[in-house]
């Protein structure tokens, strides 16, 4: 009994640090958006005002003092453990990756937790309306 208490504990655990280690995104919609781990998709018509966006963070079980973020070819905005990376009209998969976490209790880890976001914007008309208008 005591055997199967303890397994079971070390499981819980193990599964939790598991998740709780890793990268998550969206890509912003109108609509509700929710973080998913490692993989994100989404995307919609764009009007002239308003700019896409893939948005990453951090999931970790410790408080985080500082995140060093790679995020090669776009320009991100990076703020602790969150990072929003604006993209234009088209077909963009926007992969983040944290290189290093520097923890509230002065501790650090080298880290290779990565995401990507998969984001499909286009304007007014969606991407068919100059075929479907017969143009």
């Amino acid at each position: 009994m005591k055997k199967a208490v303890l397994a079971l504990i070390g499981a819980t655990l193990f599964s939790g640090a598991a998740l709780a280690s890793s990268v998550s995104c969206y890509v912003d919609t109108r609509a509700y958006d929710e973080y998913r781990q490692g993989i994100c998709f989404g995307g919609e018509s764009l009007t002239h005002t308003r700019q896409g966006a893939a948005v990453f963070k951090v999931n970790t079980s410790k408080p985080v003092q500082s995140v060093e973020w790679d995020i090669s070819r776009y320009n991100a905005n990076c703020s602790g453990t969150t990072c929003i990376v604006r993209v234009g009209l088209g077909e963009h998969e926007v992969n983040a990756c944290v290189d290093k976490i520097y923890y509230k209790d002065f501790t650090w880890a080298d880290v290779n937790w990565c995401a990507t976001a998969h984001a499909n914007y286009w304007g007014q008309g969606g991407p068919l309306a100059n075929e479907l208008l017969g143009q």
